[in-house]
């Protein structure tokens, strides 16, 4: 009988036991459950473009960016989150309605994890690095393409590894290293070492009323991008500073500037590379606030520091009006003027935007050239000359 009821008590308290374990695990899974965070959404746009020469040029594009997005809490003041997307497009191009050319392309359009916390986040992978003050042209356009033009500001990434420390009177430092990109970014003319590492950094602080931020960045150019007519691993030492602030004074100015040294070499090839940007806004108080944007700037390259070489000079105007809730209106004129040709470029875009729909009509009138103002990825760059661009923008 004592055997009998021990038996009958072991199993219940062994019962118990197991219950008790396996709610502890529900729980800690449905905790753990609960710091999972994914998501999936993503960009659809369509347009059309009509440049008016002779012969006519046409252009029909899609796109589609799908992204995935996740995080996990591992503490209160610790997370790790990530995302992953591509880029899908496509083009057809037709010349007076006759002879047709197309262009896709599927790659990847960002790839990161990151960790992060309270005052600092560890990135790495395929990601979007970017900073400076400037609007319409910026020296500091190191790593990305945006241009001003493009209403969805979309840029290809880089490979690197990017760390930031964010200090309590809003400082911040940056350092990064990045590998892999052998193609020119932003003002680059020729592309690095595919595995040479590239490092750089940069620290943000309080000026005053308002801020400035110093950066630099070093990298081995590798010849061969430039001309075959070198073996591959002919490398040069490059180094760059950037300099800029910005501040408001009842309007906002701000100066923005890039100095780059290449190291002296037998291939022709110019040793200095700068750009300075000057740089004010204001909203004037006339129906529901025109916005006026105003800079200058100025691009040198050659064989010696800022003196002889190239000039580029650009004088640019950006306007904006909102119209009404839903739309808004923008105007941009740019004049180029140098030793040879003063040339004047205007753009104009109307954009009505929804919760999810965004839909644009934007019209130039330009000079037979392109402006160095970045790149609309995924697209010809059909902005030269005189033309129309209808855009339909879908966000999910």
């Amino acid at each position: 009988m004592k055997t009998i009821v021990f038996s009958i008590l072991f199993t219940l308290s062994v019962s118990l036991y197991a219950q008790e374990m396996t709610d502890s695990v529900r729980v800690d899974s449905a905790t753990d459950l609960q710091k999972i965070n994914l998501s999936f959404n993503g960009q659809i746009t369509a347009w059309e473009i009509t440049q008016f020469t002779n012969p006519l040029n046409w252009q029909l594009g899609g796109r589609f960016l799908p992204t995935f997005l996740g995080s996990y809490s591992l503490r209160e003041n610790s997370m790790f989150d990530f995302e992953a997307s591509a880029h899908i497009n496509g083009s057809l191009n037709f010349s007076d309605l006759k002879n047709v050319d197309n262009l896709g392309e599927i790659k990847l359009y960002r790839v990161w994890l990151r960790y992060s916390g309270n005052n600092w986040e560890l990135r790495g992978g395929l990601q979007k690095i970017n900073f400076g003050v400037a609007r319409m042209f910026r020296p500091l356009m190191w790593f990305d393409g945006m241009d001003v033009r493009d209403p969805l500001q979309l840029t290809d990434g880089v490979h690197g590894l990017l760390g930031k420390y964010f200090f309590e009177n809003n400082a911040s430092i940056w350092l990064w290293s990045l590998m892999g990109n052998n193609k020119p970014k932003g003002w680059e003319l020729i592309g690095s070492s595919r595995w040479r590492p590239e490092i750089g950094g940069r620290v943000e602080f309080p000026a005053f009323t308002g801020e400035m931020g110093l950066s630099t960045h070093h990298r081995k150019v590798d010849v061969h991008n430039f001309t075959i007519l070198v073996p591959e691993n002919t490398l040069l030492n490059e180094s760059r500073l950037g300099l800029e602030g910005q501040w408001d004074v009842g309007v906002g100015l701000w100066f923005e500037t890039s100095f780059t040294k290449l190291q002296k070499n037998s291939h022709n090839i110019a040793l200095h590379q700068d750009a300075v940007n000057l740089g004010m806004d204001y909203t004037f108080p006339v129906g529901n606030g025109v916005g006026m944007t105003l800079e200058y700037f100025r691009y040198h390259i050659g064989n010696e520091f800022i003196r002889n070489g190239l000039n580029l000079n650009l004088l640019g105007g950006m306007f904006t009006y909102p119209v009404s809730i839903l739309d808004n209106l923008t105007a941009m004129c740019f004049y180029v003027t140098n030793h040879d040709m003063n040339l004047w470029f205007n753009y104009i875009n109307w954009t009505r935007t929804y919760d999810k729909w965004s839909f644009y009509v934007m019209g130039f009138w330009n000079p037979e050239i392109s402006l160095p103002l970045g790149g609309q990825i995924g697209s010809k760059n059909l902005f030269m000359g005189k033309g129309i661009q209808l855009m339909a923008n879908f966000n999910f």
